[in-house]
């Protein structure tokens, strides 16, 4: 379905057919969507549009289609060899002219994991689990504890 919609988007702005899948990914937690390019021996070997499984289901269409048509324009500057990074004047000014919002526009919707600092008792979320094994508290070099899963809103 999301499929279509970037198909016609980019008929009428860009008159380029999707010729990239466009995936929902359960693990892409970091990220809303992305345009990604993947290389083997400086060959590419996946080119796809992928949208983030928690974002897709807690956010209404309008908001789905704009991070959607965000991803769209980088694989239609990408396609006609144009600049196409989030930092290029080329694709800021292309958003600018679509009505396309810009990177980071959108805060996290969905689910979360709640981490506590053992020593300190400050409390923060990440879409990551397993964060309490790696890091330690910056205010109080205390180890942090996993306290479970939260909605974000």
């Amino acid at each position: 379905m999301l499929e279509n919609y970037a198909n016609e988007f980019l008929q009428k702005n860009f008159n380029l057919s999707l010729a990239v899948p466009v995936r929902i990914s359960k693990r892409m937690t970091a990220k809303l969507g992305a345009f990604q390019i993947k290389y083997k021996n400086s060959k590419v070997i996946v080119e796809e549009i992928v949208m983030s499984h928690n974002f897709v289901i807690h956010n209404a269409a309008p908001t789905i289609l704009d991070v959607l048509y965000h991803e769209c324009v980088h694989y239609a500057l990408y396609a006609t060899g144009q600049p196409y990074r989030d930092s290029d004047r080329t694709f800021t000014d292309t958003l600018k002219r679509l009505g396309i919002s810009k990177t980071q526009t959108y805060k996290y919707k969905g689910q979360s994991h709640l981490y506590e600092c053992r020593k300190c008792r400050y409390q923060f979320t990440r879409q990551v689990k397993g964060y309490e094994k790696r890091y330690i508290c910056r205010n109080c070099r205390g180890q942090f504890s996993y306290k479970g899963v939260v909605m974000q809103e």
